[in-house]
């Protein structure tokens, strides 16, 4: 059968075929029929069974489908001359063959009574009829009517028992009871309480109830479907509005972030819920709550207790900044009011040290702080001398040579002294006022001894420092330091010697130049320098070869495991700078090297040790020293990592364990050194940076009653140095060593010959401590720990083979 259903409006006529249907009736811009100003879609036309009918898709209110003014919930066949209202429009329907003509006109709306509800028949389908032929009289129309009465009947009783002998039984079964339970679909299902029977087909289960989603469900009835569908309406989610004193407390439900208060409208599911609330100023809160769901509305009011107190603040002199947890909060005085717990609290004034602290507070109880007295900002003083090189000492503490930048206390006086060989000392007393920069430069008078001098031959000549000085008889006046003493005389072996003139004594001295018995052409060996420079600048000592003892008694108190005494044997000659490497000579070789800060102090500046350097980097600034000085690099670099090149070098490297524990426990000393000063534990004061007074705001451990005035790092060389002129060994920053660790040291007896440590492994070795160190252990200059990463603690000093 080929369908045309034509549609006849006001201003046009549409035309469809099967292949269009369902045809749809509505405002919607995709329906088929559309009808302005009722719902988007009304109704549809459908095919079955070769008949069209009318099925209805609004419920009973204003755009309701009335068929032939009866109101239609389900489907009704379609016959030519019925009428269709919905809303204020008209369809008129009329059948020409296979073709249906469909008039769309807008008329007066009907005021149509609802109809009576209906059971279950309701929804069952419609039985199709045929439609009457217009017969030439009464008579026939008659006999007409009979046959179409008949045929009708008919229809419907095959209808019925099609219905008996297909239809299926289905049970549906929703917890909890719906308010509302459809199920449609075509034909119709017939219901009976919670049963439904239909023809096997497609059906849709649509189930409502306050408080619960809406249930929608597609199910297949025949077959070898169920019979029986059961499903659980789901409760909606509870509302939950919280209002908080104060407002802008932050809301989280179970561990989730929820907003900040008022919050409306929270969405739960119900059930019982674990609320915390949070605000910076105020105790934390935590509350449990049930929520009902089914989109019931809930309201909770929360109030937090303040987690503050007011701390006064005083300086003396007033007027300093306040900067509490690195925040400014103004002047002093000032009454400020802070939140339980510590704080580090720090006062900056012009012309005054900086003073940080850390202060406790606890919620509710008001504090008046001690006065904070506010020391004077050090003065700077540039000390230059004539000659240069002379050896300052300030309140009778070494401070270095010249020229030479000294940090002195403002307001005091001060007594510098200076000392150099061959010349008069001078001692100065300064005094200067707090953040005052001043420059001196002081020129020493020289200091002469005499020396007589007799000789033979009486001709020879004397040499002073390789210098012509005339007749090597006579009275010389030389300065007091010591001076190269040669005599020469043709025919005679030269007389070379190292003479120190005295001032107040006189000297005197006898050469005998004697003649050659042989003579022998050889060449002198080169003077090997007892100090050499750098290519930056650094100085270096030589250190002779010698035998001692390695570890620590087990008598030591704080001794270590991994500190086993055993004998080691140095036997090449080497250099070691006299002091760590600071950040200006590190930033020669990588210029954007930062050593960062701890707290609010910096790490940075050039006169200081650097650090936060790995090992490797500490290497390569060894190979690159190397290359400037033209020496053979002692490492290599191999996928990343710095290796020890095979054969000898005399290059740049880091000092072996073995060596720095010579240089610093043995060299120069008459018996081995436990700690870093003389004597014993705790240090006596300005003795080396370490974990001292003023490190307590920033350190967990301090030494008690020690002040070394450097609450971090300190510039290399602000104390005394060694017996063999090292600075800072066993403090300010803790030293890389050349060698891996290894804990199992000295448990071979035999004797240990140039070590320089494993072969491989994970951690390389670090002696010495530093200005984080506080404990006994940890001082003692026998201390062993290792690390694989960079610290802001751990530096390095350099060292060289002399050959």
């Amino acid at each position: 059968m080929s369908r045309l259903v034509e549609i006849y409006g006001s201003d046009e006529m549409r035309r469809f075929g099967e292949s269009d249907f369902p045809l749809l009736i509505g405002s919607n811009k995709e329906a088929h029929i559309h009808l302005p100003g009722i719902a988007s879609t009304a109704a549809h036309v459908g095919e079955s069974r070769g008949h069209l009918f009318l099925q209805s898709a609004t419920a009973l209110d204003a755009d309701a489908v009335y068929h032939n003014d009866e109101h239609v919930e389900g489907s009704v066949w379609l016959k030519s001359a019925d009428v269709t209202r919905i809303g204020d429009w008209v369809i008129c329907w009329h059948y020409s063959g296979d073709r249906l003509e469909a008039h769309v006109s807008k008329g007066q709306r009907s005021v149509i009574p609802p109809p009576a509800k209906r059971t279950a028949s309701l929804n069952a389908a419609p039985i199709p009829r045929i439609l009457p032929r217009v017969a030439p009289d009464k008579k026939q129309r008659n006999r007409s009517g009979f046959r179409s009465f008949f045929a009708v009947l008919f229809v419907l009783l095959l209808f019925c028992a099609s219905i008996i002998l297909l239809a299926k039984p289905v049970e549906v079964v929703i917890n909890p009871e719906p308010d509302r339970l459809v199920v449609s679909g075509f034909p119709p299902p017939l219901r009976f309480a919670d049963r439904f029977v239909g023809l096997p087909g497609s059906y849709t289960i649509q189930a409502e109830k306050v408080g619960y989603y809406s249930l929608k469900q597609q199910v297949d009835i025949g077959g070898t479907s169920v019979g029986r569908y059961q499903f659980t309406l789901q409760k909606l989610p509870g509302r939950l509005t919280v209002t908080s004193s104060p407002v802008g407390v932050t809301v989280s439900v179970n561990g989730a972030p929820a907003g900040l208060t008022p919050v409306t409208d929270l969405e739960l599911v119900s059930g019982g819920h674990v609320l915390q609330f949070d605000h910076p100023r105020y105790f934390s809160l935590q509350k449990n709550v049930e929520i009902e769901g089914g989109g019931k509305r809930q309201n909770m009011a929360i109030r937090l207790e303040p987690a503050w107190a007011m701390m006064t603040i005083i300086s003396e002199p007033a007027g300093a900044d306040i900067f509490v947890d690195g925040q400014q909060k103004g002047r002093t005085p000032i009454a400020l009011e802070l939140v339980q717990g510590s704080h580090a609290l720090l006062l900056q004034k012009e012309k005054f040290r900086n003073f940080d602290t850390e202060i406790a507070v606890q919620a509710g109880i008001d504090r008046i702080l001690p006065t904070y007295t506010l020391i004077p900002s050090p003065a700077t003083l540039v000390l230059r001398s004539n000659p240069t090189g002379v050896a300052i000492s300030v309140d009778s503490l070494f401070k270095g040579k010249t020229p030479i930048t000294l940090s002195l206390t403002s307001g005091e006086s001060h007594q510098i002294d200076m000392v150099a060989a061959g010349f008069l000392p001078q001692r100065k007393n300064v005094v200067l006022q707090a953040a005052e920069q001043r420059q001196l430069t002081i020129t020493l008078q020289e200091e002469f001894g005499t020396i007589f001098l007799s000789t033979t031959p009486a001709d020879a000549m004397l040499y002073v420092n390789d210098k012509k000085f005339g007749p090597a008889t006579g009275k010389l006046s030389l300065p007091s330091r010591p001076h190269k003493i040669e005599v020469r005389a043709k025919g005679y072996i030269s007389s070379v010697q190292t003479v120190t003139p005295q001032a107040g004594f006189s000297q005197r001295i006898e050469i005998n130049l004697t003649r050659p018995q042989a003579v022998v052409s050889h060449t002198p060996p080169a003077a090997v320098p007892d100090k050499l420079l750098t290519a930056a600048g650094q100085q270096m000592i030589l250190v002779t070869p010698t035998l001692f003892t390695m570890g620590a008694s087990r008598r030591d108190a704080g001794r270590r495991a991994n500190e086993r005494e055993h004998q080691v044997q140095l036997r090449r000659s080497f250099y070691i700078s006299t002091k760590e490497v600071t950040n200006a000579e590190f930033r020669l070789f990588q210029p954007y090297h930062s050593s960062a800060g701890v707290s609010n102090r910096s790490l940075d500046s050039d006169l200081l040790p650097v650090v936060n350097v790995s090992w490797h980097d500490a290497a390569r600034f060894c190979n690159w020293l190397s290359k400037k000085d033209n020496l053979a690099p002692f490492y290599l670099e191999e996928n990343g990592k710095m290796v020890r090149a095979a054969g000898k070098s005399n290059g740049y490297r880091l000092p072996t364990e073995a060596e720095w524990a010579y240089v610093a426990r043995i060299a120069g000393k008459q018996k081995r050194a436990q700690y870093p000063w003389q004597g014993s534990f705790p240090p006596p004061s300005n003795v080396g940076n370490f974990a001292d007074e003023s490190a307590r705001h920033l350190l967990p451990l301090i030494i008690e009653g020690y002040t070394d005035s450097y609450p971090a790092t300190a510039p290399t060389g602000s104390f005394a140095a060694n017996a063999i002129g090292l600075y800072d060994i066993g403090g300010n920053v803790a030293e890389w060593c050349h060698d891996y660790y290894e804990a199992s040291v000295g448990i071979r007896k035999e004797i240990k010959v140039d070590p320089m440590g494993p072969e491989s492994g994970s951690h390389h070795l670090v002696r010495g401590a530093s200005w984080r160190d506080a404990g006994i252990t940890e001082l003692r200059l026998s201390y062993r720990r290792y690390s694989r990463k960079p610290s802001d603690d751990i530096g390095f000093r350099i060292a060289r083979y002399e050959q």
